[in-house]
């Protein structure tokens, strides 16, 4: 037991440093961190169309950011059976989240040349692609 009280405590990252654990960060550096990194090249023009149907939608009305239903294209998603109906309603939801991101990125001061933009918007074209691509026309974007 006395040689259990003896031993150093084990290091479990050597990377951390408890020294700086909650050190002041400059305001400068703050900012640096705050922003996403840029795509000199910015969005293509298919993502950027894509990006421009999906905030008309919902400034529109049309898409609900907080009712996954109103992804669907009801028509044809009446006409699915009870397990793609099932796989639609899970990826709906999932969807939407991102829809939401990207809704709110786009209208945030940050400009829509950063990578994590780009990936947003990538990440939802493939869901719904992939999706489509086995199901059919389902969603109204």
């Amino acid at each position: 037991m006395d040689d259990q009280k003896n031993q150093k405590p084990v290091k479990y990252n050597p990377l951390y440093d408890p020294a700086t654990d909650n050190a002041a960060i400059s305001d400068e550096a703050q900012q640096i961190v705050n922003n996403p990194i840029e795509d000199p090249t910015g969005l293509d023009d298919d993502d950027q169309a894509f990006v421009n149907m999906l905030v008309s939608l919902v400034d529109e009305g049309k898409i609900n950011l907080y009712q996954p239903s109103t992804l669907l294209n009801q028509e044809v998603y009446d006409g699915l059976n009870d397990e793609k109906k099932g796989k639609v309603d899970q990826q709906a939801f999932n969807m939407l989240s991102t829809v939401r991101e990207i809704y709110n990125y786009n209208k945030s001061a940050f400009t829509n040349n950063s990578y994590q933009f780009q990936n947003m918007v990538r990440k939802l074209r493939l869901q719904k692609e992939e999706t489509e691509g086995e199901i059919g026309d389902v969603y109204v974007f």
